[in-house]
């Protein structure tokens, strides 16, 4: 988790549809798409091997598609802290350009949906998460479900 004090976390009373919610670039570092490839056994090599990727359309390693997607997600619990409750799905998500490894990701979310739940005192979030590359074109876009809490009364 974070190192914030509980009030610098978002809790569900601050959460509006609409509402645009930055986040953490997303890191997909080198050494991360190597244990990644690693972890998963996942070697294709236009993720491990540098001379092949050089002789494809990207030029260099890319970053395993799902990597920035799991890292985006893992980015959540910075932002809710204790507000959140658990991930309660994970919808579609779509994929529409590399991530070069070594990239940092701008990444941002959407509040798309509340559904509230728990004597208001919870409720589902839905968010449409959104990366993007530093001019600004797509590269992955997903929903996700997240149960929060409201703030805790004093």
């Amino acid at each position: 988790m974070s190192d914030k004090d509980e009030s610098e976390f978002l809790w569900l009373d601050d959460i509006r549809p609409g509402m645009r919610i930055a986040l953490p670039d997303t890191d997909c570092a080198a050494a991360r798409v190597e244990a990644y490839a690693e972890m998963f056994d996942a070697k294709h090599p236009i993720h491990v091997d540098e001379a092949f990727a050089k002789t494809t359309k990207f030029g260099t390693r890319i970053a395993h598609g799902p990597l920035p997607m799991a890292a985006s997600l893992a980015t959540l619990g910075e932002i809710f802290g204790t507000a959140l409750i658990v991930m309660t799905r994970v919808g579609s998500w779509d994929f529409y350009g590399a991530v070069p490894a070594g990239a940092s990701v701008p990444t941002e979310a959407f509040v798309i949906g509340i559904t509230r739940g728990g004597g208001g005192r919870t409720a589902e979030v839905t968010l449409e998460m959104r990366l993007t590359d530093a001019s600004g074109a797509l590269l992955q876009r997903g929903e996700v479900g997240l149960l929060l809490r409201a703030r805790p009364k004093d």
